[in-house]
């Protein structure tokens, strides 16, 4: 086993806030470790939380105002449960919930807790990252480890600690120990960041911010493991110099939870085109991109992609970086595919006796002539429509708006986005609010929203995720 000791813990609660909320019931499961001999302890308490239990979480957990109107206080709990947890791995699944609850409870009756903690989810994604969902119901049915009270303290921990044998017994106990050694390792903390700053940043989809000495962000991201993400940053061999720089700076971080990739994607694009971070550097140079359209001739006429209209996009190609990024590409284009640079408009004005000799392209044999009359111009349209087919923009597969819907059952979220010809109208959480966005918002296009919602539909298409016409 990774530790001397181990307590496999689960907390029922009347909410998902620490700082609001309460602990309803406390179940732990002690494994000491001597050599190859385990000995195996139980404890479990119902909590008389000191507040009502609202009716969705007692339909949840089974645990009624009544049955613990006459149990103990945390305060009464607190001093065996900490001796009990005292230099042990901490082990729950969605460990920051179940750890930040004992952690806000200890707090409050003046015990300075703190423990090495692994989390069962971060393990079951690293071990087996092709089988998710990663929630305790489906581990119970991937592995067979059914006859546990479910949604009570006692028997959800009882569980954790049956799956982790399960592991040893299926793998080569160098890997999960390597697993474990991954799962547990702490990084280090930037030195003007608090020491525990990162402690309740979850193990969830979502944005997070980094600030320095003032409240104007230096840098934002995104990420499907907001902790892990931000811990990397901060990881002592600093992978790169920007990384290196961000820990120099950084003083504080801020997190939004989000219910997947999908809304972490275009959140944070709409922060970085709002807040501008200066480290965001490659963002922030996409927000002026360009598109452009090909007149009679086969000549570009470039346009911001913010200024195209909307009911006419696919007539455009792109989004590219700048019209210089869209220039270098269509040299590039011209010099595989024998297209004429002078005919397109991309090659140095020239005058006079020039003006009628054959484009440079032409002179190295990399144009078929378009210049010089031996291929004709409809001719060559025709050929630079066909090779740029793949960089025009699509159409719009749909009558109206509609909602993409992501959905995240380990955190009890799901999030509407709404898009309607390309344009990202805002992410709500009800079909009403959907409705009203696709009525009532504006509509601009954006490049980003553009990828992040053809991504998006090419997913529902596949039945990876739902799709909601909205009229």
């Amino acid at each position: 086993m990774f530790a001397p000791r181990v307590c496999f813990v689960d907390v029922e609660t009347t909410g998902s806030s620490p700082a609001r909320e309460r602990v309803t019931e406390i179940g732990v499961v002690t494994v000491d470790i001597d050599g190859d001999q385990f000995r195996v302890s139980e404890w479990s308490s119902l909590v008389n939380p000191g507040v009502p239990i609202p009716s969705e979480i007692q339909w949840l957990t089974g645990i009624t105002n009544e049955m613990v109107r006459d149990a103990p206080r945390f305060p009464d709990l607190a001093e065996p449960l900490f001796d009990r947890l005292h230099d042990a791995v901490f082990v729950a699944h969605s460990a920051r919930f179940d750890y930040g609850f004992l952690k806000a409870e200890f707090e409050r009756v003046g015990l300075p807790w703190k423990a090495a903690t692994l989390c069962t989810v971060r393990l079951s994604r690293l071990l087996y990252p092709d089988r998710g969902p990663h929630t305790l119901d489906a581990i119970v049915a991937r592995f067979g480890l059914e006859g546990e009270q479910r949604h009570r303290a006692l028997g959800d921990a009882r569980v954790l600690w049956r799956w982790l044998q399960v592991l040893y017994e299926r793998h080569p106990r160098r890997e999960i120990d390597a697993a474990i050694e991954r799962v547990l390792a702490r990084p280090s903390t930037p030195p003007a960041l608090p020491p525990h700053a990162l402690d309740e940043i979850p193990n969830a989809p979502g944005v997070y911010l980094f600030f320095g000495a003032n409240a104007h962000p230096i840098y934002i991201g995104k990420s499907v493991d907001l902790r892990t993400r931000v811990a990397n940053h901060f990881a002592n061999d600093h992978a790169s110099g920007a990384d290196l720089r961000l820990s120099q700076e950084v003083q504080r971080v801020e997190w939004e939870e989000t219910a997947g990739e999908i809304g972490a994607l275009l959140r944070e694009a709409e922060l970085v085109k709002t807040r501008l971070p200066a480290h965001n550097i490659a963002l922030r140079r996409r927000m002026n991109q360009v598109f452009f359209t090909l007149d009679d001739a086969g000549r570009p006429r470039f346009i911001r992609a913010a200024d195209a209209m909307l009911d006419n996009l696919h007539d455009y190609h792109g989004p590219f970086g700048s019209r210089a990024g869209a220039r270098r590409f269509l040299v590039e284009l011209a010099r595989e595919n024998g297209l004429c640079l002078k005919t397109m408009k991309l090659e140095g004005r020239a005058r006079g006796k020039a003006a009628q000799a054959p484009c440079f392209n032409y002179q190295l044999k990399r144009c078929l002539g378009a210049c010089v009359g031996v291929e004709s111009v409809p001719s060559h349209r025709a050929r630079a429509a066909d090779l740029l087919a793949a960089r025009r923009i699509a159409p719009w597969p749909h009558a109206g708006a509609i909602a993409i819907v992501e959905a995240n059952a380990e955190r009890f979220r799901e999030d509407l986005h709404v898009f309607d010809r390309w344009c990202w109208l805002g992410t709500v959480k009800s079909l009403d609010a959907a409705h009203d966005l696709a009525r009532g918002a504006p509509r601009e296009f954006e490049a980003d929203a553009y990828r992040i919602a053809r991504d998006a539909l090419a997913r529902a298409a596949a039945g990876r995720l739902q799709l909601v016409p909205l009229g």
